[in-house]
């Protein structure tokens, strides 16, 4: 009776042990197969984030650029606009000094 308990035990202790091993490995396969979709995840995430980054600093160069010749037109005009103005104040200037000449020499 020993020998006919024994073999049928024996045999459920050996399917445990292969069913124990099988989950075993079927979750160090999981996990692996997690750890592989995070890492993935995560470069792709890096990638996003170059991409995104150089997308936000061309966009920013580009704004730089239309703002510098947006500065630079301003510039200019009021560089024309102060000349204008300083030659508006010399002939006002000249005037002033010419009615000053013709007030002393008529008097």
């Amino acid at each position: 009776m020993k020998e006919n308990i024994l073999s049928p035990l024996l045999q459920a202790e050996q399917e445990y042990q292969t069913a124990v091993k099988a989950a075993v490995d079927k979750a160090e396969h999981y996990a692996h197969d997690r750890e592989q979709e995070q890492i993935t995840f995560y470069e792709e995430g890096k990638k996003d984030w170059r991409r995104f980054e150089e997308t936000e600093s061309e966009k920013l160069k580009q704004t730089m650029a239309a703002d510098g010749d947006i500065m630079e037109e301003q510039a200019i005009r009021l560089r024309k606009e102060m000349k204008l103005r300083q030659l508006e104040k010399a002939d006002e200037i000249s005037e002033r000094l010419m009615e000053e000449v013709l007030s002393t020499l008529w008097q």
